[in-house]
């Protein structure tokens, strides 16, 4: 890892030992995806595994995600290698009948000649029918910098019964580049069902300015995602 990189998970690490406030939990799971698409981008057009720990409960709620490439997309990766290593923490703040919080991502590149991008958020989301959500990101560092992305969504669950739940989901992205057209990016609709601790789930992804979410970056319409959880 980068300095930079080792500076931020020691900082992440010294907040999370803070004493908490209310009883910490752990989330350990891996999706296996049908390919790897981010914000409307292919990053791999075949088949992938994304492994995360997530833990909540702290003074700050923190965790790392990570991609392997189980397929190469046509020669340009390593089958079996860790592309992307993402480090993130966010807290929440006390702002009441409104769900939000403030984060920072890490995006590491660990195969590759790229610089880590660095991105500070907010996110907000309402009690209200189909839970409106809005994100807003900003870039501080790397192949991101001066980007400003921003993400509306809204969803519904239905609970089949008291194990099985099905969750519907949209949404819509628009980027402000810091080079580049700007405007509404991509569009998503998804469902996942969910029994215990497996899920599986498709999504579908479109383009909703192809002078923004260029055909070169647009490459899979569709992903199939199976999913398996375990909260401690």
């Amino acid at each position: 890892m980068k300095k930079t990189t080792m500076t931020s998970l020691a900082a992440l690490l010294a907040l999370a030992s803070a004493p908490a406030v209310r009883a910490a939990e752990a989330t350990v799971g891996v999706d296996v995806s049908s390919a790897y698409v981010f914000r409307g981008i292919t990053f791999n057009d075949g088949f992938v595994a994304q492994p995360y720990l997530d833990v909540s409960g702290l003074p700050i709620d923190i965790g790392v995600w990570g991609n392997i490439d189980i397929e190469d997309y046509d020669g340009a990766l390593e089958e079996g290698q860790f592309s992307e290593v993402n480090i993130y923490g966010s807290y929440t703040l006390p702002i009441e009948g409104v769900d939000a919080a403030i984060g920072y991502t890490e995006y590491i590149y660990p195969n590759a000649e790229a610089e880590a991008d660095r991105e500070v958020s907010l996110t907000l989301g309402l009690d209200l029918p189909l839970a409106p959500t809005l994100g807003v990101y900003y870039g501080l560092d790397g192949g991101i910098k001066k980007d400003f992305y921003a993400e509306f969504g809204i969803g519904y669950d239905i609970e089949i019964d008291e194990r099985l739940t099905l969750s519907l989901g949209a949404l819509i992205g628009y980027l402000y580049p810091d080079e580049g057209e700007d405007g509404f990016h991509q569009y998503e609709l998804s469902a996942t069902l969910t029994y215990d601790f497996v899920s599986l789930g498709v999504k579908y992804i479109g383009q909703a300015d192809d002078k923004v979410l260029t055909d070169d970056a647009y490459d899979v319409e569709v992903v199939g995602t199976l999913g398996l959880s375990y909260t401690f």
